[in-house]
């Protein structure tokens, strides 16, 4: 029988995810990597995060992803609004978390 290792958790994966996305934020912030840019960035290290979790996990992800791009990214000091490229930008990064997240598994 082999060996079960912390990373085989679901919620713990989640929370490494998390926290690279706060990391690449703060990155972004620091590097004045801001705006289009930025926020590709947060884009493309939230859908290949994504993979490693499952449906429900990667919703979040995706969320939490959507809110440093929108907070940090796009607006400054954490900021987030609602306007209508905001809420595009909010589906996209869901849609494509999903997309990538292990199918079938909510738990």
């Amino acid at each position: 029988m082999a060996q079960r290792v912390m990373t085989d958790e679901v919620g713990v994966r989640f929370g490494m995810s998390g926290g690279v996305l706060f990391v690449l934020a703060a990155l972004i912030v620091a590097s004045g990597l801001r705006g289009t840019l930025g926020v590709v960035v947060l884009f493309l290290a939230t859908t290949v995060l994504a993979t490693a979790l499952d449906t429900r996990h990667s919703l979040l992800l995706g969320l939490a992803g959507w809110a440093f791009a929108t907070g940090f990214a796009v607006n400054t000091a954490g900021v987030l609004t609602l306007a209508q490229l905001d809420l595009l930008r909010l589906v996209v990064f869901v849609v494509a978390a999903l997309a990538t997240s292990r199918r079938g598994t909510l738990g």
